[in-house]
């Protein structure tokens, strides 16, 4: 058995192999046809209509069947799909798109520049719930069968990399015009390996080989199962058991006896997905910089990650918000330290004290100079985020042990989302926990929707109703600058400026895990928290061996 730890960057990627004898890993066989491979996803509950799905767990199955014009490598990097070459106009605002020719839909209608257009001039018109990510994005226009070009108000930086967001993959026109979006709810017509075939809501998705498609000798798998299992034992179990033959989320505590069965590989893969406390900094003291610091300092994010996460399942961050593999990313700790605002209680009251608070009659509370506790509230979903409500409970210690009384409120989940999408004249929220993941691997986003001013809620997702002037000159400098070295150097004062406001309660950064059978091969594991297996393939002698009989 081993463990293989996956280190991705927009430039590099290292693969680690744990107890695998010289540290090696061999290289695969050559890939047999056949089978049907069985995925237990966590069971999230979603529209298979791209147009209007808000759960990630349709990622993962979309991707059978419907393609982008570009994809994402597992280092983050950019790759032609669908769009085999591009080109960018002078003036940096047309994109130019030559099309792969030949290609079908599985209803059987043509893949072309029609096709292209009509999707993405659809998504602004009817307001397609991902067409925010094309900022700007005035229309689409056929140049010729297999061109099509986009047209941005102005230059538009991440327009590549958005492309590649799963959602933004081209569904037949034709099954959406005759069908509509009720129908699409429910199957997905598009141009990728596999058919879809069948769709059970809440249990299963079901896949069959595209005898056509259009890249010649793929896929190997007859066909695809996607299983929801909501439960992580469960999913465990299926997985040793062999009843499933990949399945992500496992508990971290679960890895060292998975790691002892040679019949199951598992895989970890630092993410784009941070932990962080949102402070509303329209209820005082949270206006006041040396309070917001002073509550990051007062964490501990290494005693975290090693009795919440088994000291697996996230890592310290290096960087405000940003993950290593987003674009633009840079280390932005200080020399020697292990994270960002690393553990140092006696800062943090020092830092209150500066702040005209320290404990005034011996309670163990803080007081401003009239006398008034430091007491806020902390909001928390329980299971919604591997790992929530026991954050939560820690961050209630650490802040207790400043001084600051916290009252813990756990949400359920709908009334919590309700909650976070206010207004700031209506929002009742003090602190909130929080997850924030970037899964463009593009740093637009969250400079443009979560810390910019113009995206407070409901606008956006800025919900500190957060506002700096340089924070916002640099999110649209590198929102719109082109030139790669150039808009690095934005980011990386972006990232810098979040440092000295801190802005939110930095938190660690999820580390997310795939556990498959040892017979399988070819899948991957995304730091976007994407799992694609399109061209897996089993190894028939090896499944047989293990006495697994499908």
């Amino acid at each position: 058995m081993k463990i293989q730890q996956i280190f991705a960057s927009a430039a590099v990627a290292s693969v680690l192999a744990l107890g695998a004898g010289n540290g090696t890993l061999a290289a695969d066989p050559e890939p047999q046809y056949g089978g049907q491979m069985i995925y237990a996803q966590a069971g999230e509950k979603f529209t298979l209509f791209m147009g209007r799905n808000t759960d990630s767990g349709a990622y993962d199955v979309w991707l059978y069947a419907c393609e982008n014009l570009v994809e994402l490598t597992e280092e983050n990097e950019i790759i032609p799909w669908l769009a085999k070459s591009w080109t960018v106009a002078p003036d940096k605002k047309t994109y130019t798109f030559q099309l792969q020719e030949g290609v079908k839909f599985h209803d059987g209608t043509p893949f072309n520049a029609e096709a292209v257009a009509f999707i993405f001039n659809e998504a602004r018109e009817k307001k397609f719930l991902w067409i925010s990510l094309l900022e700007g994005f005035e229309k689409a226009t056929v140049d010729s069968e297999y061109t099509v070009s986009f047209r941005m108000e102005e230059p538009f930086a991440a327009l590549l990399p958005n492309l590649a967001y799963r959602p933004l993959c081209i569904f037949s026109p034709t099954a959406y015009k005759e069908k509509g979006e009720q129908w699409l709810a429910t199957h997905i017509v598009g141009t990728g390996p596999f058919i879809h075939t069948e769709y059970k809501k809440g249990e299963y998705v079901l896949f069959e080989k595209n005898p056509d498609y259009w890249q010649e000798g793929k896929p190997y798998l007859d066909s695809v199962k996607i299983i929801n299992v909501p439960d992580t034992s469960v999913r465990t179990a299926m997985l040793e058991k062999g009843e499933v033959d990949r399945t992500i989320s496992l508990n971290d505590f679960d890895l060292p006896r998975l790691q002892a069965n040679e019949n199951i590989d598992i895989r970890l893969v630092p993410s784009t997905r941070q932990f962080y406390v949102v402070l509303n900094h329209l209820v005082h003291p949270m206006d006041h910089p040396n309070v917001r610091k002073a509550f990051n300092y007062a964490i501990d994010k290494e005693g975290i990650v090693k009795s919440v996460f088994a000291g697996v399942g996230a890592a310290l961050s290096k960087a405000p918000t940003l993950a290593e593999g987003v674009y633009g990313f840079a280390d932005m700790r200080e020399p020697g330290e292990k994270t960002i605002f690393p553990y140092n209680p006696e800062k943090a009251k020092e830092l209150l004290k500066n702040a005209g608070y320290e404990d005034r009659d011996g309670d163990g509370v803080v007081e401003d100079p009239r006398g008034n506790k430091l007491a806020l509230g902390l909001w928390t979903r329980k299971g919604s985020t591997k790992g929530d409500f026991q954050i939560a409970q820690l961050l209630q210690a650490f802040l207790g042990d400043i001084g600051v009384e916290v009252k813990l409120t756990v949400m359920e989940a709908a009334s919590f989302s309700s909650a976070m999408k206010l207004a700031p004249t209506e929002a009742k929220y003090d602190m909130s926990l929080l997850s924030w993941g970037v899964p463009t691997a593009d740093p637009d986003e969250p400079m443009m929707y979560m810390t910019y001013t113009k995206a407070w809620k409901p606008h956006g997702a800025n919900r500190m109703f957060y506002s700096n002037e340089n924070l916002d000159r640099l999110a649209v400098l590198g929102h719109t600058e082109t030139d790669e070295d150039k808009r690095k150097e934005y980011v990386k004062l972006w990232m810098a400026q979040l440092l000295r406001d801190a802005p939110v309660i930095y938190l660690p950064t999820l580390q997310f895990n795939l556990g498959e059978r040892s017979y399988l091969h070819g899948g991957r594991i995304m730091s976007i928290d994407n799992y694609p297996a399109r061209f897996a393939w089993i190894d028939k002698a090896e499944q047989e061996r293990q006495g697994i009989e499908r």
